[in-house]
């Protein structure tokens, strides 16, 4: 080919590439920010009498290892399902319960968020060794190669965290796998502050939370944009990882289960029914499972629970965005609540950059209207919990962020837990532990510290940055 000849295909690649950004720009963003999205639906809420009951799993380790007491305690199904794997010894871990799980004849279902999952390099060996498992189904829902060719995919994620064994134990909140959300080495070293809970059905309720959490599991897994992987194009050398992966899992079980008999003091599942609590009912709300926007019931039964409340209302989140619509929302509602808080991170404490520019756009909509704004402070760390409390009474734990994205676009999943003693445990960690070390904002006196607060500046690039990026989270905050 002629130097001509090379120009005009250099030229053409370079039109198509052109074609194809805005193709993107036009089918995974403008398709969402220049269009309406659905209203919220009026429901009733109908709290299910249970049986069950609940155990709150405020710190790091102790809901690590309740985690693996639970796959350890299954005998016939174990669902799971994670927005995201972070690296580390707590991931390694997890997989290896998983699969010594899959090996004693456990039937598993594994489901991962197909862009965010966080399996990249070597752990992509622990995907091939999970496909090539009887006893493991793995899906990815909505993998990379179904966005390339229809970008407005990628709004459709996976957000939930959730764990299932059998019809009696399971697990959600805010917390994916991970060492950040587990364990902290040391007061420098990052980490994620969260929340999850623990249903527990030791009577063996059939028609319970837990099974209404299994539906909703099963009607993710089953849906058209989870895919299955399979291993039908493996070269002969990645057939070996896999196995040597599927090996290497089996070490790390069994040498963790070694040291787990050398302690003296071990956590098993008894201590988690011990430390559980009655509920005197409860309901699992989620979003629609679809493309595109979804129907926003969790968005709409929260609105309903805060209108409802009379004396006191919590919220905590990592972040809280709320667009032109969901602001609307909020107006419409009759908030006449005797004490609101909304708790979120501050600029240094929020590991998502982009979403505090967009909570530093919408903090005065808080500040000036029915709540008290707190920002929390301690460096090196930050809020990922996701909770609403109303009148120390009800409590909703689950993955959903205060966000047009967990609204409408992404799977999201909550719980509703009608339990005067979780709420109690609830708030009494948040004002001894979030709120006592947070600032609140006050439109007459600006920053108000709490009781054991060091009020921490951001670091300067945080400081440059979060300026600069408010404007393109304005302009983008249906998608954050």
């Amino acid at each position: 080919m002629n130097k001509i000849g090379w120009k005009k295909a250099v030229n053409a690649c370079g039109l198509l590439v052109v074609v194809y950004l805005l193709y993107v720009i036009a089918g995974g963003i403008l398709s969402v920010t220049l269009r309406t999205p659905p209203e919220p639906v009026e429901r009733a809420l109908t709290f299910k009498e249970t049986s069950e009951q609940v155990t709150l799993l405020e710190y790091g380790l102790a809901s690590f290892g309740a985690r693996m007491n639970i796959i350890e305690e299954a005998e016939e199904t174990l669902d799971v399902a994670y927005f995201y794997m972070e690296q580390g010894e707590s991931v390694q871990l997890h997989y290896a319960y998983v699969l010594a799980a899959a090996d004693r004849g456990v039937n598993v279902r594994y489901l991962l968020d197909g862009l965010f999952h966080g399996v990249r390099g070597d752990d992509r060996d622990v995907l091939r060794a999970f496909n090539a498992h009887p006893n493991i189904e793995l899906k990815l829902y909505e993998p990379v190669w179904s966005v390339v060719l229809a970008p407005w995919r990628v709004n459709n994620r996976m957000h939930d965290k959730i764990l299932i064994a059998d019809d009696q134990f399971a697990v959600t909140g805010g917390r994916n796998i991970g060492d950040l959300y587990y364990e902290r080495g040391n007061v420098e070293s990052s980490y994620s502050f969260d929340r999850d809970i623990m249903l527990i059905n030791q009577e063996g309720q059939e028609d319970g939370l837990i099974s209404d959490m299994q539906a909703y599991y099963t009607e993710l897994f089953d849906s058209d944009y989870s895919q299955s992987q399979n291993n039908r194009t493996l070269f002969s050398w990645e057939q070996t990882r896999a196995e040597e992966k599927l090996e290497a899992l089996r070490a790390v079980y069994e040498e963790h289960q070694h040291e787990e008999a050398d302690r003296e003091q071990v956590a098993q599942i008894t201590d988690w029914i011990d430390q559980s609590v009655e509920i005197n009912g409860g309901f699992h709300t989620h979003n629609s499972i679809e493309r595109g926007f979804k129907q926003p019931y969790i968005w709409s039964d929260l609105l309903t629970l805060a209108n409802q409340a009379e004396e006191e209302l919590f919220v905590q989140s990592p972040w809280v965005i709320p667009n032109r619509h969901m602001r609307q929302h909020l107006e419409a509602v009759d908030l006449s609540v005797g004490q609101a808080k909304v708790l979120t991170n501050g600029k240094s404490t929020n590991s998502n950059i982009f979403a505090q520019a967009g909570t530093e756009n919408r903090k005065d909509f808080f500040i000036e209207s029915f709540a008290d704004y707190y920002e929390f402070q301690p460096k090196g760390s930050s809020l990922h919990m996701k909770t609403l409390v109303v009148d120390n009474q009800i409590s909703a734990v689950g993955a959903y962020n205060f966000d047009a994205r967990s609204t409408w676009l992404s799977t999201e999943s909550m719980l509703v837990i009608d339990s005067e003693e979780l709420a109690e445990q609830i708030m009494n960690e948040a004002e001894a532990s979030y709120l006592n070390r947070s600032v609140r904002f006050d439109p007459s006196v600006d920053k108000v510290p709490g009781e054991h607060t060091e009020v921490k500046e951001a670091a300067l690039w945080e400081r440059l940055l979060v300026p600069v990026m408010r404007p393109f989270a304005w302009v983008l905050e249906s998608l954050l």
